[in-house]
């Protein structure tokens, strides 16, 4: 469905370029005005597949669900996170920033030792422009940052998340000349600016079920990230949710 949206509105557009000498101002108007919804719309709302497939769930029978974390590996943070998750046996895929894996190698090879996954999250994570960004830089974001998981792991990434969940047009295309597929996220708490610990918990457990995406951060200037997780597991385990890496041929 996602790639059929896209090729209708590449087709609108280039219907639109060839009818629009015989056009009148108002037409042009109204089809510049559509090309631009068509460009925005999809490019900054967080896990619109308009571009592409994103992934927001995953199947299963049982309370489960994938807990990602996103913008570390942080040397304040990630420490903490990982005793966290040892001590209720939970699972997580993180998300990390290239750049700082680069400088971080040790937290990075710390996260796989302890069974849990990493995902890609752009080399620089350029999340002021990145809606805009160009195909090149795109495509380079996604290179680097990949290359440096596989430089610090021996292992390429199967996972891209975009900077604040926003894809453009360029980013399907990076992904998957990388091998890479779109994970996006179903439950939120809206951390990525500082908020408390009980505040984010209720936001992501109103979007909690079986088989969703929980997404949150590390690092940045909020005092809770490890507070944040360790209260969060003890409500989902409390609830009767276990935090897993589900299968690649589940996700949806």
């Amino acid at each position: 469905m996602a790639l059929s949206t896209r090729h209708l509105i590449l087709a609108a557009r280039a219907a639109a370029l060839a009818a629009w000498p015989l056009a009148s101002w108002r037409t042009r108007w109204s089809v510049e005005m559509a090309h631009n919804f068509c460009w925005l719309y999809p490019t900054l709302r967080p896990n619109c597949a308009w571009h592409g497939p994103v992934v927001t769930r995953f199947e299963t029978g049982r309370r489960e669900v994938w807990l990602t974390i996103d913008d570390g590996p942080d040397p304040r943070d990630t420490p903490g996170m990982l005793d966290v998750l040892a001590k209720h046996g939970a699972k997580a895929t993180f998300f990390v920033i290239g750049r700082q894996v680069d400088s971080q190698r040790a937290l990075v090879r710390r996260i796989l030792r302890e069974g849990h996954s990493l995902g890609n999250h752009t080399y620089n994570h350029p999340a002021g422009w990145w809606w805009a960004a160009p195909r090149p830089l795109v495509r380079r974001e996604v290179a680097w940052g990949g290359k440096a998981i596989e430089t610090a792991t021996g292992a390429k990434p199967r996972w891209f998340r975009s900077p604040v969940g926003m894809n453009n047009a360029s980013v399907h295309p990076a992904a998957e000349s990388e091998r890479q597929r779109v994970i996006g996220w179903s439950a939120s708490g809206k951390d990525g600016c500082p908020a408390a610990p009980t505040v984010v918990i209720q936001r992501i457990m109103a979007s909690v079920k079986p088989g969703a995406i929980i997404v949150l951060h590390e690092g940045g200037s909020s005092r809770y990230r490890v507070s944040t997780l360790e209260r969060l597991l003890e409500r989902l385990q409390g609830e009767g949710y276990t935090c897993v890496l589900p299968e690649p041929e589940s996700l949806r």
